[in-house]
């Protein structure tokens, strides 16, 4: 981080914009020696929107990635627990000028964050959103880290995870992953890979298109979906898979767990903590630009092997065996 820039930052919030550092403002605002040691804090709201595990991880990871800058320091905020009067108090009142910083953590506060501070308020920042233009509108930008792998990663990825395979199905709903199938059929093409289409409609129509098309498929890949995906699914498409010698690729430790061959994982704290070093440049003066998430990918080595697959020992990062 740049000391002058983010010097010059505090200086604005103690002493006004546009004011220069004077004499009489610096011993105002009392000249820091380091990086960490000014007398007034730059503060920073977590808005989290459920008091739930990934998320309360993610917070953890933010924090600590923020432990060793003694000159910033945050506030946790539960949206949950703030009522209309609360939100309005924290995003367009005081909050607005207690605080330089909002991030928002999950879809909810994230929507809440941008609609209540307004376009002229605050900086904020988001992270832990899937399909981030879906919350805010195809049309409105936000900024953050979003849990979107880019697809021609994730594409990239599959191919040397399980490089035997050449027909990669993709079980969706047309109404909410058309446009996901068009971007992974790009960029399988640039590969060695094909991307077969397994287009569903709701639930009941999953076992007859499978049945119809297992034969098109070397593996079968699932995709976050809210008509393909729910846990009793994700276990029956695994089980049928397996009878069929067809290796599942999913996206998280849960896919991991229940069979799949391989799967995209995110370390939640870990995601904080990228959260919070990019916090650390905006705050330093930076302009705030989308970043894709960090990740691993878990390939399954007792189920692979199972499946007639040869996992090597010598992945490079991202991929690795799973534990």
């Amino acid at each position: 981080m740049s000391f002058v820039k983010f010097l010059a930052f505090l200086v604005s919030k103690v002493c006004g914009p546009g004011v220069l550092l004077t004499a009489s403002c610096l011993i105002l605002f009392g000249f820091p020696s380091a990086y960490g040691s000014q007398s007034s804090a730059v503060r920073v709201a977590i808005i989290v929107s459920k008091n739930i595990r990934p998320y309360l991880d993610a917070v953890e990871g933010f924090k600590s990635g923020l432990a060793n800058r003694a000159g910033i320091k945050t506030r946790v905020f539960n949206l949950e627990k703030l009522d209309e009067k609360g939100r309005v108090e924290l995003f367009r009142g005081p909050g607005v000028k207690e605080f330089s910083l909002f991030v928002a953590v999950g879809p909810e506060a994230a929507l809440s964050v941008w609609k209540g501070i307004g376009r002229e308020g605050a900086a904020r920042i988001y992270f832990m959103v899937l399909n981030p233009e879906k919350v805010f509108g195809p049309k409105k930008r936000g900024c953050g880290i979003s849990l979107n792998i880019p697809v021609q990663t994730q594409i990239e990825m599959i191919g040397r995870g399980l490089s035997s395979i050449r027909r990669l199905g993709l079980l969706y709903d047309p109404e909410l992953n058309a446009d996901f199938f068009r971007k992974a059929a790009d960029a399988a093409s640039f590969s060695s890979l094909t991307v077969v289409p397994l287009r569903v409609s709701s639930k009941k129509d999953i076992p007859s298109v499978l049945k119809r098309q297992w034969k098109d498929m070397d593996a079968l890949w699932l995709i976050p979906d809210r008509t393909v995906i729910s846990e009793s699914i994700v276990k029956y498409v695994i089980k049928e898979a397996f009878l069929r010698k067809v290796p599942v690729i999913g996206y998280n430790r849960f896919f991991y767990e229940t069979g799949a061959a391989l799967a995209f994982v995110f370390d939640y704290k870990e995601l904080g903590q990228q959260c919070a070093q990019k916090a650390l440049r905006i705050l330093s003066g930076e302009d705030c630009l989308d970043t894709p998430p960090l990740f691993h990918v878990w390939v399954n080595e007792g189920v692979a092997e199972k499946l007639g697959l040869r996992p090597s020992h010598k992945y490079l990062p991202p991929i690795r065996l799973g534990p």
